[in-house]
């Protein structure tokens, strides 16, 4: 009997295993059916709401691994000459669909709220994906709903009052405070440009003011007297830039560049310069948000006027220069590229240089594993303005001025992996941050 009573156990175990299994996968399935097509939504460029884009275009499945995906949507963005954001989306068919690509475009007006950008992108997501459903079984359950226009906006464009001009103003103030320290950053800056198919002019005057102090409390080491010292610093930096660009068709173009300011952290009353430049672009400025080579050449001349006397007991001087920039931008499927290679040196003393190298990377090397990578290193042979007095150690420890040094990096490297299901389209808020973290 007992064994009897084991086999009917183990039987009726296993029939309700099966039957287990058997509601899973019909509830797969059903899910499954309900859904045409997969898709991988590629915004890294920027950051979107991605718990919204889920719940949002719901007849797909969302997965995380872009080689898993029968559509790619690579997202990128760019500002136009309104301060608004012209977002481009450039719809990649794979598997099921290979070989049929798309793209699409949204521009949103400066000041859009974030919910009037994703609803926007959201839209825009949805019709680049009408084509693709136009495509499968699932075509015959699709409609195409077309809303009534506004007719308050029906008729000829509106004049623009201000002829394209656009005006920034912004301010900014960062203090804190403890019984023995403060600190106080103010930030402000005032922005005019100007962007036309044909020109580019851009004006900007800005001013730091960073200041720090601290209460130092100990004992004199002779008489054991108590010392409670104060130490401050202040840096302070303002100047302006003026820039005009000339197009010149799609891979050409010639301007000049001209700013002044001021620096005590450099030792720098007055700098100023100008510089006339060319560039080229091998790729047409209109892709640029997806790809770009880009080379500069600009020769000018800068003056220094100087608050302390230099290493080289210079108070003031006027030195002709002359510049190459390379620049290398990619925004493709398989993630982002930003290298530069910025260079230049003083015409009349040609050992005065400096040369800078930049990287950025966000690669995804294979399924689930991604890299990400950004640096600087610049070799620097053109510290004119360093003050030939020394530093004092309260200098050195508040960083009041710039020492002397041959070079300057920087260097942050990451490495993710994520494996496990690419297609949950489950969102789930609960016991998370305002923002949707954990």
């Amino acid at each position: 009997m007992p064994a009897i009573a084991s086999r009917s156990i183990s039987r009726t175990l296993r029939t309700i295993t099966l039957l287990g299994a058997l509601i899973v996968a019909a509830r797969s399935a059903t899910a499954q059916s309900s859904r045409a097509f997969s898709v991988f939504l590629d915004c890294s460029t920027f950051n979107c709401d991605e718990a919204f884009f889920r719940t949002d275009i719901d007849f797909v499945d969302h997965v995380r691994e872009r080689t898993a995906a029968d559509v790619h949507v690579l997202m990128t963005e760019q500002r136009t000459g309104g301060g608004g954001t012209v977002y481009v989306l450039a719809f990649y068919g794979q598997h099921m669909f290979a070989g049929v690509n798309d793209t699409l475009s949204v521009t949103m007006p400066q000041g859009a709220t974030d919910d009037e950008q994703r609803q926007a992108l959201s839209r825009t997501v949805k019709l680049g994906l009408a084509r693709y459903i136009g495509r499968t079984a699932a075509a015959t359950r699709a409609t195409l709903v077309l809303t009534a226009g506004d007719s308050t906006t029906a008729g000829p464009a509106k004049r623009d009052p201000w002829n394209s001009w656009v005006f920034r103003l912004g301010a900014n103030v960062n203090a804190s405070r403890e019984h023995d320290s403060k600190s106080d950053f103010v930030f402000g800056s005032f922005n005019v440009s100007r962007l036309t198919e044909r020109w580019k002019t851009n004006l900007r005057v800005y001013e730091n003011y960073n200041g720090q102090a601290f209460i130092v409390s100990g004992a004199d080491p002779v008489s054991g007297t108590p010392i409670r010292e104060r130490v401050a610093s202040v840096r302070r930096d303002f100047g302006g830039t003026a820039q005009q660009v000339r197009s010149f068709g799609p891979h050409w173009s010639a301007g000049f560049n001209a700013n002044a300011g001021s620096s005590t952290f450099l030792n720098q009353h007055l700098v100023a310069s100008i510089a006339p430049a060319v560039e080229y672009d091998l790729f047409p400025y209109s892709e640029f948000a997806r790809r770009a080579l880009v080379f500069q050449y600009s020769v000018g001349v800068r003056h220094f006027l100087y608050n302390d006397t230099t290493v080289y007991f210079k108070t003031s001087e006027t030195r002709p220069f002359e510049a190459i920039n390379v620049a290398l931008g990619q925004t493709q499927k398989w993630g982002t590229l930003r290298a530069e290679i910025n260079g230049y040196h003083f015409l009349d003393d040609v050992g005065k240089s400096r040369l800078t190298f930049f990287t950025e990377a966000d690669v995804r090397l294979f399924k689930g594993l991604s890299l990400n990578l950004f640096g600087n290193y610049s070799v620097l042979h053109d510290q004119l303005y360093l003050a030939k007095e020394k530093v004092t150690r309260d200098g050195v420890l508040l960083q009041q001025s710039q020492r002397a040094t041959k070079y300057r990096a920087f260097l942050f490297a990451g490495i993710n992996y994520t494996f496990g299901s690419v297609r949950n389209n489950i969102v789930n808020p609960r016991f998370s941050s305002a923002r949707g973290e954990f």
